[in-house]
């Protein structure tokens, strides 16, 4: 068996190899410790920038979509209007809508006048309505999707939806166009976040619009 310089044989050399391993393993990580940390601080603090600008740009752009109701126009006279308005920073995208009237789902304006107000016995009823969903709404912006001005015709049905409007149970939901969505129910202060709008509503639609006696 051949022996080293210094009189060692291989066994011996490789039993003290084995001795100093650890420490030279320990060694090696001491060494490392300080990249290996300093990699993760990195790693770390891009991840809350990238996380907080992230949060900068979509508190930068959320809308902030609340429903409304008002007797009067801009001018003072007696007009019914429902409405959603945004009054975030940013557009939002107006998804599905429901309403409901003594807890039955409203398909349309003309379902909500027969419900509330006995619109069948009307004879020329005229109110307005506007798209409610699938449209953008801006910053600021106001979307009246129904209307009902007072006229000498419909007295008595103005005076009735002026009381029961109150009695109406409006919810809908809303995206940012970073797709962050929420859901706004009745006149609550905070809308309420969700993953996506839900597709099991009973939906408002006034593409539905009956026509009674002259309704638009």
């Amino acid at each position: 068996m051949s022996e080293s310089p210094d009189g060692k044989t291989p066994a011996e050399i490789g039993s003290r190899f084995l001795r100093y391993l650890p420490i030279i393993t320990v060694a090696h990580f001491v060494i490392g410790l300080p990249a290996l940390i300093a990699s993760l601080a990195l790693a770390y603090f891009a991840f809350v920038q990238a996380d907080a600008t992230r949060k900068m740009q979509t508190g930068g752009a959320m809308p902030f979509v609340t429903f409304g109701t008002s007797n009067v126009d801009d001018d003072g006279k007696p007009d019914i209007s429902l409405s959603l308005t945004n009054n975030g920073v940013g557009p939002a995208i107006l998804g599905p809508m429901e309403i409901r009237y003594q807890g039955k789902a409203l398909a349309s304006p003309a379902d909500l006048f027969r419900a509330c107000c006995d619109v069948d016995e009307a004879k020329g009823l005229s109110f307005a309505t506007s798209p409610s969903s699938r449209i953008a709404l801006r910053p600021g912006e106001s979307l009246r999707f129904i209307g009902l001005p007072r006229t000498p015709a419909n007295e008595q049905i103005w005076k009735s939806f002026n009381r029961e409007r109150w009695k109406l149970k409006v919810r809908a939901c809303y995206c940012s166009i970073f797709n962050d969505c929420w859901i706004t129910e009745g006149m609550q202060g905070l809308p309420k976040p969700v993953k996506q709008c839900p597709a099991d509503w009973s939906l408002y639609s006034e593409d539905a619009v009956t026509r009674l006696g002259g309704a638009r």
